[in-house]
């Protein structure tokens, strides 16, 4: 069975043996890829754009590799180049499913222009219809408007601009589920907005893996916490809510002043730096309006070994996005079993049970949101319940083996049906 996935990303493995660079987020698709590989069954093809010279195809790790020049323009802008480049890779590799990884980027809708009677299977990642729509993170217009210099104006980095993109990509995103017949999610909520957009389609609920350093990774202990510690999940744009945590985090401050919001993703020096984006710098200004600048740590980027450490030391774990799916921060804080917070939003409301493996609160509403974080600073024994009830959920929902049984069946299924539509 020869199975093409569309990417956006060179895969780890891929890059190290290509010598390439990646900036690899989708932890699942390795554990995934790698299986498949290994699997007698399956034939396996991977094709993206990367910031090489030349195109490639090279089998690595039993994985064939289409990896066209470009980056991150190709990704973002569809062409008659993103269409003859996947009518190029159906011809070489002539699939017998075509596996689509997100809606984000030009492929997925330039794949399904070519790919004639080839089933197609779409795993939605990010709705970017719904994004679009709560991009801001309930910052008003006036706020939004004023983030940025003429030059980032220009350059299209500011928020007001990126919405426009995140809008204008929606609508390639609509045509992509209007033409596909298959689609798995994670929750309801995925299936709902999808279904929303083509009630035809046929939905798989399938979860993900988490990366392997998770399930690898010590378990939380209440015992080995640094204290009053609260791991964010915020990546910085408006949409993941920082802004929300930080109003939070004042409230939290006066009852206890030693209070630490540790955030990856970017380094102190980068974000006081004249390099930082627009919404960054917005976010220092409120750190130091609000007077917490020594209780907030931008922890820089880290590998999935140190996240797993990091969470097995924080007292607490937010998400904090106006919206978004199963979120993948939460699942891995879950399996590691750190206390977790998260508003009531997308996809999220499927994954903890409120008061009985974490909390939920209305996007917001900071003062809630300051209420829960010291409720778990304050009750030791509130923790502990909380860490076991999602390790437990976290074990069955991210099952390996399961999962990727499932995996394999839906691609069965799927390509048994459309023989049956041909031969019938």
């Amino acid at each position: 069975m020869k199975i093409l996935w569309i990417v956006n990303m060179v895969l780890p493995d891929i890059a190290d043996a290509l010598n390439l660079k990646t900036n690899f987020s989708g932890g699942w698709l390795v554990d995934y890829s790698n299986r498949l590989s290994e699997d007698s069954d399956f034939e396996l093809a991977i094709m993206t754009y990367a910031n090489v010279d030349n195109y490639i195809d090279k089998k690595v790790s039993n994985i064939r590799s289409f990896i066209f020049p470009g980056g991150g323009k190709m990704l973002l802008l569809t062409s008659n180049k993103t269409i003859k480049d996947c009518k190029k890779v159906i011809d070489e590799f002539k699939p017998d499913l075509i596996h689509l990884h997100g809606t984000e980027y030009s492929m997925a809708y330039s794949m399904l222009k070519v790919c004639g009677d080839i089933p197609v299977l779409l795993t939605i990642q990010g709705i970017l219809t719904r994004i679009s729509q709560e991009y801001y993170g309930g910052l008003k217009f006036s706020q939004i408007i004023r983030m940025g210099t003429l030059k980032e104006y220009i350059r299209l980095k500011t928020p007001f601009c990126m919405k426009l993109l995140y809008s204008k990509n929606a609508k390639r995103e609509r045509y992509v589920l209007r033409n596909v017949k298959y689609v798995t999610g994670r929750t309801d909520w995925d299936m709902s907005v999808m279904h929303a957009v083509n009630n035809k389609l046929t939905y798989f609920r399938h979860n993900y893996n988490l990366r392997e350093e998770f399930y690898d990774a010590d378990k939380w202990n209440v015992e080995d916490i640094e204290p009053f510690t609260i791991y964010a999940g915020a990546s910085l744009y408006p949409l993941k809510g920082l802004h929300i945590v930080l109003d939070a985090l004042k409230i939290v401050k006066e009852e206890y002043p030693q209070v630490k919001l540790i955030m990856p993703g970017i380094d102190e020096k980068t974000i006081n730096s004249k390099m930082a984006k627009p919404y960054q710098k917005y976010i220092v200004k409120k750190i130091n309006d609000l007077g917490i600048r020594e209780n907030v740590v931008f922890a820089g980027r880290k590998n999935a070994t140190e996240i797993a450490k990091m969470l097995k030391k924080a007292n607490v774990c937010i998400v904090s996005s106006a919206m978004e799916g199963a979120s993948a921060t939460i699942c891995e804080a879950m399996m590691i079993g750190t206390p977790c917070i998260c508003p009531y939003r997308g996809g999220m409301t499927e994954l903890l049970k409120d008061k009985e493996s974490g909390f939920y609160y209305d996007f917001p509403e900071y003062s809630v949101l300051a209420t829960r974080i010291k409720q778990l600073f304050a009750d030791r024994e509130l923790c502990n319940k909380f860490s076991e009830n999602v390790i437990h959920d976290a074990e069955i929902r991210h099952d390996r083996k399961k999962n990727y049984f499932e995996l394999k069946k839906l691609y069965q299924t799927i390509i048994d049906k459309e023989k049956f539509y041909v031969e019938s």
